[in-house]
C-alpha cells in the first residue's frame, strides 16, 4: 500500500484514524498523573474513541468514579478492552526483570498493526493537537543524532511498513536490556537504512529524558510549543530528590501549589485553567 510513499510530505487527506491508545497491565485505578495524561489527550486531539486495552477491565477507585462523572464526554469515547500480556516473542520468553516493559514494547506495535491510531504511554502529556501528522504512512520521535528512538508516542496507519519489521527485529531479542530492543536496535536495523519509513519528528515530542528538568526544577514556558512531552513521572523520585521531598504526592490539591512547569499543565488538563 505505502510502497514509494513520502513520509516528508505526506497526503492531504487522513491515513491515520484519530484513536488514542493505552495500555494498562495490573492496574485497577488510575491515580492524579493518569486522568491529568487522559484529559491532555482528550483536549487537545478529540479523539473518536479512548481504547484502554488492559487484563484487569474493572477499573474502580476515585479518579476512574471522576472520567464518569465529572467528564462524561471524554467517558463516553472510552472503550476497555481485554489485553493479556504476552509472555514470549518469537518463542524466547521475556525478561523476568523487564517483563512487562518489553511486552509493552510490543505490545503497542501489535496493536497499531491492528486499529491503527495513535498510541501514547500513560505519562505522556499532549499539549497539541496531532492531526499534521494523520497525513503520513507513520511518525515517530527520533532525536537528532540519536542512536534510539523514542517510543513513548507512535502515530500510525495499521499497514505502516514499519510495524512488522520493527516486531521483525524481535528474532533477536536481548532481555538483558532495558531499551536496546525497542529503543536502539529499530534505529540501527531499520531507520539508518530506509529512514523514508517514517516521519521523523526530532524534538517536539519531548521524549527526551532532559526534559524533566525543566518540567520539575522551574518554570519553562517553552513546553507550550512541544506537541507532547513524556513526563517521566515515575524518575522523578531519584532524579530531583530535593523537589520530590517538597511535593511527593500530587493531586488536585498540592498541584494548586506546584509553581514549576508541570503545575500549569496539570491546572489546564484538570482544571481548565493554569
Amino acid at each position: 500500500m505505502f510502497e514509494g510513499f513520502d513520509n516528508n510530505t505526506g497526503v492531504d487527506y487522513f491515513l491515520v484514524p484519530n484513536i488514542i491508545h493505552y495500555i494498562r497491565w495490573n492496574k485497577t485505578t488510575f491515580d492524579f498523573v493518569d486522568i491529568v495524561c487522559i484529559r491532555s489527550a482528550y483536549l487537545a486531539q478529540k479523539p473518536d474513541k479512548i481504547y484502554i486495552h488492559t487484563n484487569t477491565p474493572n477499573f474502580n477507585g476515585k479518579y476512574w468514579r471522576q472520567l464518569k462523572t465529572k467528564w462524561p464526554d471524554l467517558y463516553r469515547r472510552i472503550e476497555i478492552t481485554l489485553n493479556i500480556p504476552p509472555t514470549s516473542i518469537w518463542g524466547q520468553n521475556f525478561s523476568s526483570e523487564w517483563h512487562l516493559y518489553h511486552a509493552s514494547d510490543v505490545e503497542r506495535v501489535k496493536i497499531l498493526m491492528k486499529y491503527g491510531g495513535i498510541f501514547v504511554d500513560n505519562d505522556l502529556y499532549v499539549v497539541r493537537n496531532l492531526d499534521k501528522f494523520r497525513h503520513f504512512e507513520m511518525t515517530l520521535s527520533w532525536m537528532e543524532n540519536d542512536p534510539s528512538l523514542g517510543t513513548m508516542i507512535y502515530i500510525a496507519n495499521k499497514q505502516a511498513r514499519f510495524l512488522p519489521l520493527y516486531i521483525d527485529t524481535y528474532r533477536e531479542y536481548n532481555g538483558s536490556h532495558w531499551y536496546w530492543n525497542a529503543g536502539t536496535k529499530p534505529v540501527s536495523d531499520i531507520l539508518l537504512k530506509r529512514p523514508e519509513l517514517i516521519h521523523r519528528v526530532k524534538e517536539l515530542f519531548g521524549t527526551e529524558t532532559d526534559i524533566a528538568y525543566d518540567l520539575y526544577t522551574q518554570y519553562w514556558p517553552r513546553w507550550k510549543i512541544y506537541y507532547s512531552i513524556h513526563l517521566c513521572i515515575h524518575h522523578r523520585i531519584y532524579m530531583f530528590e530535593k523537589e520530590y521531598k517538597e511535593f511527593p504526592v500530587f493531586n488536585e490539591n498540592t498541584i494548586l501549589h506546584y509553581n514549576y512547569t508541570f503545575g500549569e499543565m496539570a491546572r489546564l488538563a484538570y482544571f481548565g485553567k493554569s
